[in-house]
């Protein structure tokens, strides 16, 4: 994957808009307008004016470039407002909480075919999203559940086809795997969820004890795998006031799922004891995610810890 950060085409950092701790999917779009092919040494100007144009918008007032991310015509993504931020171009507020959304630099007229390097760059960016991101497996075009034509019809029927790698075109096999880290990462909480040994991976990455990490930093992972979901230990291990060793796998999964805005004034601090606090936190998860925000109680049963180490 070639991924362009904000920095490197010349944004901010950091995107100022609203946290999102996951996703239900993704969204592709188009530009919608006139489009002409490019050298690729001039795509980091399109995506700085689109940038531009979006905080011009009065009536749609952005506080940053609207979408998730862009891909060029040549693959590369161009990182918009990132993994974990809600992003302002899906339609409305409702639409915009529910997934992310990736723009492809091709127009209704000009140039209006994707080419393959597009195609494979519009998969890293959704495999992106769904391994840095929480992105969840669903993939539709703009105009699902909103009224527009966008992202097109050559581009929305590849969506509609599975939206997969055109054939023969595949990411180079030496390329590592990599994890951005979030805010309140740790080095153990990582490995924990992507399933490999802590120590592997700060060797791989050159982290030396005491093993800091920045968020926003990329971690190459070695073998990266599916991650294994212990056992449920049972309902009677989160009783709040109640001590249990499973509360400390909880918590590792909290805060590396960015779920720690309840705590007692210093921050939430991992431990065995069932709080207050990590209930709210739990709730919190719960309401965030589609498949329990039915009972947000903030006391985890089997399938809120599998989702939580998922």
């Amino acid at each position: 994957m070639d991924l362009v950060t904000r920095e490197a085409w010349g944004a901010p950092a950091t995107s100022p808009a609203a946290y999102q701790s996951s996703a239900h999917g993704v969204k592709i779009h188009y530009l919608g307008s006139a489009y002409t092919s490019r050298k690729h040494s001039l795509c980091d100007d399109m995506v700085r004016s689109i940038r531009s144009e979006h905080l011009a918008n009065v009536a749609e007032d952005y506080v940053d470039i609207a979408y998730t991310a862009l891909v060029c015509e040549h693959g590369s993504v161009f990182e918009g407002r990132g993994t974990h931020k809600r992003t302002g171009a899906n339609g409305n507020a409702t639409l915009n909480a529910r997934d992310y959304a990736v723009c492809a630099l091709l127009g209704s007229s000009g140039m209006t075919v994707p080419t393959d390097a597009m195609l494979n760059g519009l998969v890293d960016a959704i495999e992106w999203l769904r391994r840095s991101g929480d992105a969840g497996l669903w993939v539709g075009g703009h105009r699902d559940g909103f009224a527009t034509k966008c992202p097109g019809e050559q581009l929305y029927a590849w969506v509609e086809q599975g939206a997969k790698r055109p054939a023969g075109v595949r990411p180079p096999e030496s390329t590592p795997d990599v994890y951005v880290v979030r805010e309140h990462d740790t080095i153990s909480a990582i490995a924990r969820r992507l399933n490999v040994p802590w120590q592997e991976l700060a060797a791989v990455n050159g982290i030396a004890a005491p093993y800091t990490i920045y968020p926003r930093q990329e971690l190459k992972v070695p073998g990266l795998i599916a991650p294994v979901v212990p056992p449920f230990p049972g309902t009677s291990a989160f009783v709040v006031g109640r001590r249990n060793p499973a509360v400390l796998d909880l918590d590792d999964c909290l805060i590396g799922q960015g779920f720690t805005r309840h705590h007692d004034g210093n921050g939430y601090q991992r431990g065995d004891l069932f709080t207050e606090y990590t209930r709210r936190n739990v709730a919190d998860f719960q309401r965030a995610t589609a498949e329990l925000r039915g009972d947000p109680d903030g006391y985890p049963g089997p399938l809120t810890w599998t989702l939580l180490h998922s």
